[in-house]
């Protein structure tokens, strides 16, 4: 029995060092897939986590440099406690790998194809300032180096009619989503003479959803190293909802008291006064003659540009720009001489204008006579675009960046596979020389992944986070928050009934329906179309690339069949 087991042992060690001696020639073929999974690793930080941070930098809730650091720790974290199981996907759901048994340095060559051709169609969207998704990526580098390989029926094309049902279902699905949330909040909150009691109402209502609905997401993903592959279906429903009702509550009886004591000393520190005459009346920020004020500033400015002034005209579209604008052409160019153009994105920043330029807590404009009877919305067709007032700013400012701050840590977890899965092909099959290798993906390629993307992200990620917080449609928090919420509620939904949904797709589909919704004017639409262009195409293209590069493996280095 002894001389058995040792005889057993012997001979699975030899084999073992057979198999390493066979894949030693292929050492470089590992080196150089390590350096250009890096390189892809750091395409999708450049790319893909703008979905998670480009609404909040646009709305101005946290900084792009804020929004850097909150993201590498929850990229870093997505990826090494929710990396594993999407991972497998990404390394067997594409293709059959068992068509390459007997000839595994062709699937390392064609892992190698995969990564190059997603990163290099990645990184020139990144330059363009183009959302695209790096899954589509992904799969069409794969599809490419399969076909030339093993041609046209390795290939799931199911999963290639999935992805293009996806261009279309889901910016619709996650849109529709947005509008409907971003009325009721608009209907309900935003319009109302005083938006503080409805909002702080709401508030608990609006934590508690997006606790539960990113808490399900998380758990039901099945992480194996947080044990949640170990939970029924119903216990991480029960979880996800107790988590929901105790956050509620906490809201409730700690957080909106706090909030409640800060609007009310926010809302007795603004003054707007408006000078008829020699007179100055005070008129509270929040009366009817707020906005009006707003838009004749506007139309002022406007005027002036057109006419006497030699500065450019205003955007339209920029509703922050313009008004603050205003405010700094009657209180600063008229006095000073100096021209002074300063550029405003968010109703913080006006806000901040609003005060610095008054240097005191009152502004003193000229409204005219007002004996001329007309309404100045009607000087005009000018499609206002709706800001937030800062009680309704500091609602949802914090629920904008948790809501983020959760995307950010699923997208690590999702996304990395699409940097390393690949990677993880070719290591295991270095390792076992198997192509059906069972081993569980090694931690340390999920980290290595993870410090790639935020590499990437530090580096050149503000591209496409320019894209989508500001130059899509001007964001403010509530907005942001309706997105954000709207399109991970799509996301979780649509995965889980098996429905091909892109979470890029959902996140540019929500801006650009909210946007609309906030303002005919407001939606790039040019913009929008080449991005839309950019999705049809980044399934062939990267195929193509991929194809090329295996084409070369292929016939020069590797002639193997």
């Amino acid at each position: 029995m002894e001389s058995t087991t040792v005889a057993s042992l012997v001979a699975v060690t030899t084999a073992t060092l057979v198999t390493k001696a066979d894949m030693s020639p292929f050492l470089w073929l590992l080196v150089l897939g390590f350096i250009i999974a890096f390189i892809l690793a750091f395409s999708v930080g450049a790319n893909d986590v703008a979905n998670s941070f480009g609404t909040a930098v646009g709305s101005e809730v946290v900084t792009l440099r804020q929004a850097c650091i909150l993201a590498t720790i929850f990229e870093t974290l997505g990826a090494i406690l929710l990396g594993a199981k999407v991972s497998e996907t990404i390394r067997s759901g594409i293709i059959d790998i068992h068509m390459y048994n007997g000839s595994e340095p062709l699937l390392m060559a064609g892992s190698i194809s995969a990564m190059f051709g997603s990163a290099v169609w990645q990184l020139v969207a990144s330059f363009l300032k183009l959302p695209i998704s790096g899954t589509h990526c992904i799969v069409g580098a794969t599809i490419g180096f399969s076909i030339v390989a093993r041609g046209y029926q390795g290939v799931k094309w199911l999963e290639l009619l999935h992805i293009v049902s996806s261009w279309f279902l889901s910016p619709l699905l996650s849109g529709i989503m947005s509008a409907i949330l971003f009325y009721f909040v608009r209907k309900f909150i935003l319009n109302k003479d005083d938006p503080l009691p409805n909002g702080l109402k709401a508030l608990p209502v609006f934590y508690a959803v997006t606790m539960g609905m990113n808490l399900f997401s998380i758990m039901f993903t099945g992480a194996p190293m947080l044990g949640f592959n170990r939970i029924p279906w119903w216990g991480t429903l029960f979880i996800s909802l107790g988590c929901s009702l105790l956050t509620a509550l906490v809201v409730w009886f700690v957080v909106c008291p706090r909030l409640k004591k800060k609007m009310k000393m926010l809302n007795e520190g603004i003054v707007i006064a408006e000078l008829h005459g020699s007179q100055f009346h005070t008129v509270h920020k929040d009366s009817g003659i707020y906005k009006d004020l707003l838009l004749k500033l506007h139309l002022t400015k406007m005027g002036e540009c057109m006419g006497e002034s030699d500065d450019k005209p205003i955007r339209r579209n920029n509703s922050y720009t313009s008004y603050t604008m205003a405010i700094y052409g009657i209180h600063g160019f008229r006095e000073t001489g100096e021209k002074r153009r300063s550029r405003m994105d968010s109703y913080n920043s006006y806000c901040t204008a609003v005060l610095d330029a008054a240097g005191v807590d009152a502004l003193a404009v000229d409204l005219g006579d007002g004996e001329s009877g007309e309404d100045p919305l009607e000087e005009e067709d000018v499609d206002e675009l709706e800001i937030d007032k800062p009680e309704v700013s500091m609602l949802f400012q914090f629920l904008q960046i948790l809501t983020a701050c959760f995307g950010s840590f699923a997208h690590g977890g999702n996304d990395v596979s699409n940097a390393i899965g690949p990677l993880v092909a070719l290591w295991l099959v270095y390792e076992s020389a198997s192509v059906a290798s069972k081993a569980p993906t090694p931690l340390w390629l999920l980290l290595y992944g993870g410090v790639g993307i935020c590499t990437g992200l530090w580096v050149w990620g503000r591209r496409v986070i320019q894209t989508m917080g500001k130059d899509l449609t001007p964001i403010t928090p509530s907005s942001g928050f309706s997105i954000e919420l709207a399109s991970a509620v799509t996301v979780v939904i649509a995965s889980n009934i098996g429905l091909p949904v892109s979470t890029t797709h959902c996140k540019v589909g929500s801006v650009v329906a909210v946007g609309w919704l906030r303002s005919r004017k407001s939606v790039d639409w040019h913009l929008f179309r080449n991005i839309f262009i950019a999705w049809f195409v980044t399934v062939p293209i990267s195929g193509l690339i991929s194809a090329a590069i295996m084409a070369l493996f292929y016939y020069a280095f590797l002639p193997v069949n």
